[in-house]
């Protein structure tokens, strides 16, 4: 029988209290506010405003951009809006303004 294990639900070894790095990840909050124009790195200079705050499958913060710095209600048919680009983790961003 084999056995999988997914990395996000390992512990810490950096975490004094034991958690897993899901749950450590759970507890950051994100740190770019929405609406903040920012530049992706290593992207030739791509600069687009931070229009929606989510997270990724093991709660690292993303965030989702948009060239519309007021496209920040996000739709109910689907998850992307139609000028939404993302999740972008927010250490391959760079704040602008």
């Amino acid at each position: 029988m084999k056995l999988m294990i997914n990395i996000a639900d390992l512990r810490d070894p950096s975490d004094s209290q034991g958690r897993s790095y899901r749950q450590v990840n759970a507890t950051r909050g994100h740190s770019i506010p929405i609406g903040s124009l920012v530049e992706i790195k290593d992207s030739g200079g791509v600069r687009l405003f931070v229009v929606y705050h989510g997270r990724d499958c093991d709660q690292t913060p993303l965030c989702w951009l948009s060239p519309d710095r007021t496209d920040t209600v996000k739709r109910e048919e689907g998850f992307n809006n139609y000028g939404w680009h993302g999740g972008y983790a927010e250490e391959d961003l760079e704040i602008i303004l």
